[in-house]
């Protein structure tokens, strides 16, 4: 069976898709026209109704071929010429659009294409090169300068070096953290002035790319989603390509900067609101951030950081021209909250004080209810540490500030200790301390010696931690009153010149071992055969010859009742009342 060819196939596709370009629907357009061209190849009315399509669908190579094809099939059809000549435009080759629109002048005025594209072009030529484009080669007279020295003259011989034949990658300089954001500021401001509302849909599939959530587990779905995402993205930014090239950006700045007088007066007063809010702002934010540093909640403290980091970002030097100033402020605090930390309370027991040493320092401790305010106010949260870790270490890569620098470098060694990558969180903390004493910061110093100390201790690395006491000792006289943080050292340095057995089976062999030692030969035989056997016994049936810790279950039921968070009343435990029997015959109380 085969299908029936369709009666007048040419005219009914041809004309389908005249009515779908109409409507705006380009890509059906063109699948019409390509079934009328199977059909029939040589008409020329479907290669000029195609060539416009491609044309208005910006794709000008298409476009140019098929008005080629068509004029050699007809060399004095004026659509086809048109068509030519539209495309040579849209290919941003100007000066041959100009001529190709005055030979088809010539033979035909109306309707006047050739004349529209004649003005089109020579006002795209102003545009880039004439009196549109302003002084433009003049501004940029001393970079152009600057370039042809640092080039060097063609003539003279070049020194050959000595090639390698070790391959060495190629190195990109990475861009600052000033030079990234102008790069950023810059590509989205061409896009608004390129594409108009359409920049917002190119910002958004600019999103698309890098969200994790378009990778899913339908695969296929997920490919075909990158691909539309891919394409749209590559079509938006062709056409952005395309209209800059019609018209360059320094022809927009000379427009922008022949304004009228009160237009730049309006824009002055605007700027002015924009830093006195932003200043205003800025200040509010720094006092309710110093307040929680003072009252010692350092999650408060290091939420409203990051609000008003996310605040910083958003501002430039030309809206806020103390940016700095407030992030040096910003970073002050911060490290002055997670300095405030180590500290001793004198509320709480020694077992209390030495708990909240090995939770800072990020030794085990057990998960009881915290009655702590260290402990209840760490900056904690729920957050995958090896995104937080590559978040970090991209910050800091374009990181120009100095107190910034000292926070990010902290966090970034603080995270790898989590993560028990010793080696190179003491590099960063090294680096922290390094860069803080540059800067004169004692507070930012302390933090980066309190990250050492942690995963010095962490490592059981008693010697190690000795000298860091020591020299954060010496190094926190230079604080206003340092009896604080010399009480926290001293407390370190006592917890870690203690040794403490981790596995209990471990000890209890010790301890056998010792016991067997002061006995004689028989003796420590039967001995060592006695041990063995209990060993096989379960805890709960064991003979507790050797000290041994309370073994779980065995709580006093009194220890049970009391409520959680007081102290013990003291005193020998009594034993709990019977339940109260009645006096009436014959009737019995069942505890059911």
């Amino acid at each position: 069976m085969e299908e029936k060819q369709l009666y007048g196939a040419l005219t009914v596709y041809r004309e389908r898709g005249a009515y779908l370009r109409r409507l705006e629907q380009f890509e059906k357009a063109k699948a019409s026209y390509d079934e009328a061209f199977q059909n029939s190849p040589e008409d020329v009315r479907t290669l000029t109704g195609r060539s416009q399509v491609c044309a208005d669908a910006v794709k000008p190579v298409q476009a140019y071929s098929d008005a080629e094809l068509a004029l050699q099939l007809e060399p004095r059809n004026m659509n086809a010429r048109n068509m030519q000549a539209r495309a040579l435009y849209t290919m941003s080759d100007f000066e041959r659009s100009v001529v190709m629109n005055f030979r088809g002048l010539r033979v035909r005025r109306q309707p006047p294409y050739f004349t529209e594209g004649i003005n089109q072009g020579i006002e795209t030529i102003q545009d880039c090169i004439g009196v549109n484009a302003g002084s433009v080669m003049l501004d940029f007279l001393p970079l152009i300068k600057q370039l042809e020295a640092t080039r060097g003259s063609d003539n003279e011989p070049q020194k050959v070096t000595h090639v390698s034949r070790i391959p060495k990658p190629e190195r990109k300089r990475k861009l600052t953290q000033m030079e990234a954001r102008k790069h950023y500021i810059l590509s989205r401001v061409l896009a608004m002035k390129y594409l108009g509302p359409m920049a917002y849909d190119k910002f958004f599939l600019q999103s698309l790319t890098e969200d994790p959530r378009i990778k899913s587990a339908n695969s296929a779905g997920s490919e075909e989603l990158k691909s539309l995402v891919k394409e749209a993205l590559r079509s938006l930014s062709e056409r952005q390509e395309m209209l800059r090239s019609q018209r360059p950006y320094y022809t927009i700045k000379f427009a922008e900067k022949a304004e009228s007088k009160h237009q730049n007066k309006y824009k002055e007063l605007v700027l002015i609101r924009e830093r006195e809010i932003g200043a205003r702002t800025s200040e509010r934010l720094l006092k309710q951030l110093e307040k929680s540093m003072r009252e010692n909640r350092v999650m408060d403290l290091i939420a409203q950081a990051e609000r008003m980091q996310l605040f910083l970002d958003s501002k430039t030097p030309r809206t806020l021209p103390d940016k700095e100033l407030y992030t040096d402020r910003l970073y002050r605090a911060v490290g002055e909250g997670y300095l405030s930390q180590h500290r001793l309370s004198y509320t709480l027991s020694e077992r209390g004080n030495r708990r909240r040493i090995a939770f800072l320092m990020g030794l085990p401790v057990g998960r009881p209810t915290s009655f702590d305010s260290v402990m209840a106010n760490y900056p904690y949260k729920f957050i995958d540490i090896k995104e937080a870790t590559e978040k970090v270490q991209a910050s800091l890569e374009m990181c120009e500030n100095s107190t910034m620098k000292c926070w990010l470098m902290y966090e970034l060694a603080r995270l790898l200790c989590t993560q028990k990558n010793y080696a190179l969180a003491k590099y960063y903390g090294k680096r922290c301390q390094r860069e803080a004493q540059e800067l004169g910061s004692v507070t930012w110093w302390l933090n980066g010696c309190f990250v050492l100390m942690s995963g010095d201790m962490q490592q059981a690395n008693a010697n190690e931690v000795r000298v860091l006491v020591e020299e954060a000792y010496e190094y926190s006289k230079k604080m206003q009153d340092p009896e604080r943080v010399h009480a926290f050292l001293f407390k370190c340095a006592e917890m870690v010149s203690q040794t403490v057995t981790a596995d209990e089976r471990k000890a209890i062999m010790q301890r056998e071992k010792q016991v067997v030692s002061v006995m004689n030969a028989e003796q420590a035989i039967e001995t060592q055969v006695l041990f063995k056997k209990m060993s096989t016994v379960p805890p709960g049936r064991r003979f507790s010859v050797l000290p041994r810790k309370p073994e779980p279950g065995g709580e006093a039921e009194r220890r049970k009742r009391i409520q959680r968070g007081l102290t013990v009343i003291p005193g020998p435990e009594q034993v709990i009342p019977a339940p109260p029997q009645s006096g009436v015959l014959g009737l019995q109380l069942f505890d059911i």
